[in-house]
């Protein structure tokens, strides 16, 4: 399971369902091209860089 999905099933009480439904969200906003993926996960999740793999794959 992604990092992500655990960490938003975890900390913010999210079902499964609806942390891989927010985490797509992201994904399918995020342009790599322009967008700065450290900064998403700051602004988005809260969480620091180490997450970056997870967002990115």
């Amino acid at each position: 399971m992604n990092q992500i999905v655990e960490v938003l099933m975890k900390r913010d009480g999210l079902t499964r369902r609806e942390a891989e439904k927010v985490l797509r969200r992201v994904k399918e906003g995020f342009n790599p091209q322009t967008d700065d993926p450290e900064e998403v996960l700051a602004y988005e999740f809260g969480l620091e860089p180490d997450y970056i793999f997870d967002l990115l794959f």
